[in-house]
């Protein structure tokens, strides 16, 4: 299956693929989604291609702060929280538009389900608010969120 869990092979394709997705936002520290990884290694994930490199990876994490992490944050992870934060999904350029991101989504609203998240929360950057909104994330609007995120940052929510 090309789903699996992100191992310690997997920093250096994370690494490209952040570097090749984030466009408005800065790339954010290695150290600090490694964190994010050790704190929920069952809620993050990696997409591979046939030749088993990773073309897609998504970091969650529990989160319990009404407020979204700031980037490169080192604050201690949510552990115990009924919501998982969905911090990061990225799909290398040369994947894009082959249903990936969508099933990694698809993937993690199933496995948070299972562990008994309650709710899943993220910032839409780049203007993805439209990609979240068809799984049915809705923007939360009372929420400060952090300017190193971008002009068009939404914090977003879905209850499953």
């Amino acid at each position: 299956m090309p789903i699996d869990l992100i191992s310690e092979n997997s920093w250096n394709d994370i690494s490209r693929i952040q570097e090749e997705a984030y466009r408005e936002v800065p790339a954010e520290e290695m150290s600090c989604l490694k964190k994010k990884w050790i704190s929920s290694p069952g809620t993050c994930l990696i997409y591979t291609t046939n030749e088993s490199s990773v073309c897609a990876y998504l970091l969650s994490h529990p989160w319990a702060g009404e407020e979204p992490p700031t980037l490169n944050d080192n604050s201690p992870i949510g552990v115990g929280s009924s919501t998982l934060f969905l911090h990061d999904l990225a799909v290398s350029s040369s994947s894009q538009g082959k249903g990936i991101a969508r099933t990694m989504v698809e993937s993690l609203i199933l496995k948070a389900r299972s562990i008994g998240f309650i709710k899943i929360r993220l910032v839409a950057v780049q203007s993805s608010d439209l990609f979240w909104g068809s799984f049915g994330f809705k923007e939360v609007i009372s929420v400060t969120i952090d300017s190193n995120y971008g002009d068009s940052a939404k914090l977003m929510e879905l209850t499953i």
